[in-house]
Parts: C-alpha cells; sequence; structure tokens
C-alpha cells in the first residue's frame, strides 16, 4: 500500500470511529449530554461550538491537499507512513475521549479521569507534531503558497482548539470527583 492509500485509510476509518463513538455516546447515554461540557458554560460553550466547525475545515483540508498535491513530498521526506500514524495517534486518541468521560461521569473512577485527559492531550500533541513537521516540509519544499497558507493555517487552528480549548479549558473546568 502506498502511503496515500494509507493516509487516505487512516482518515476515513478513524474518521468514522472518532464521530461514531460520539454519536453512539450520545444515543446510549443522553441523561450525560449535559454533564459533558462540564463547567464550559455561557460564552465560552458558544466559542467552544463554533471553533469546532474551522477546526474541522482545517484538517479537511489538509487532508485534501496532501491527498490531493502533495502526498510525494511528505512521503519522500518522512518515510512512507509517518503522516498516517501522526494522524492515526490523533483519531484514536479523539475516539477515546467521550466513552472515557462518559466513563468517569458514571463511575467516579480516577483512572477514567486520567483516560480522559489522556486522549485529549494524545490528540492535541499529535497534532502539534503533525503541524510542527508539516509546517518544516512545506518552508523546505516548493509548495504553492496558498497550499502552505491554507494547509498551516488549518492545521494551526485545530491543533489550537484541541490544545487550548480541550486540552487545557475544558479539562480545568471539568468538576472533578474523588480526585
Amino acid at each position: 500500500m502506498s502511503g496515500t492509500q494509507v493516509f487516505v485509510l487512516v482518515n476515513i476509518l478513524g474518521g468514522i470511529s472518532v464521530l461514531s463513538s460520539y454519536a453512539i455516546c450520545i444515543a446510549l447515554y443522553p441523561e450525560s449530554r449535559a454533564a459533558l461540557w462540564g463547567g464550559v458554560e455561557g460564552s465560552w460553550k458558544t466559542i467552544f461550538t463554533v471553533s469546532m466547525l474551522p477546526a474541522a475545515i482545517g484538517y479537511i483540508a489538509f487532508c485534501f491537499s496532501v491527498i490531493s498535491k502533495y502526498a510525494d513530498v511528505f512521503s519522500d521526506f518522512l518515510g512512507t507512513y509517518t503522516l498516517g500514524i501522526i494522524c492515526a495517534f490523533f483519531l484514536i486518541s479523539a475516539t477515546f475521549w467521550m466513552p472515557a468521560t462518559i466513563a468517569y461521569i458514571k463511575t467516579q473512577q480516577p483512572l477514567w479521569w486520567f483516560v480522559t485527559v489522556s486522549s485529549l492531550w494524545i490528540t492535541a500533541l499529535s497534532l502539534v507534531s503533525l503541524t510542527v513537521v508539516v509546517f518544516y516540509i512545506y518552508i523546505a519544499k516548493d509548495a504553492s503558497l496558498f497550499h502552505k497558507y491554507l494547509v498551516l493555517t488549518g492545521l494551526t487552528y485545530i491543533t489550537l482548539h484541541c490544545l487550548v480549548l480541550d486540552g487545557i479549558i475544558w479539562v480545568s473546568k471539568f468538576p472533578k470527583f474523588n480526585l
């Protein structure tokens, strides 16, 4: 399998996995919907909600650019599967966030809080790694200015969303039980 094929497969399966975990958790535990916001309320809730759309668009723009234009640039520099591996870490950890949070809400066991926070930080750090790698490659290679800005802006936005809003603000506002 080529690096591009692995990248596409990881993102299709990973995207389905993330969205499915959210849909299943919300469907099976409707009473936990409000609790999933933790202490995020008012204008913060609006910021989180509105920020999700450009974060998703940014990641999709990155994926589209890699698939359509620059897969070979990344494969030549990092090795065939590096981007797919980094994206797999991002998507697998994102898949665990909601089920782990619901398990924590239901059981109040510190282990589930650890899994919840770890999943958010693995997600954020995977995106930081991805952004740094892409930035370095796009600066070093002769990609078009439009694609450089599109991809780097999109990745930077989703990285900041996951790192700042989810990994720092959400975690700090979430009520902790028995810790």
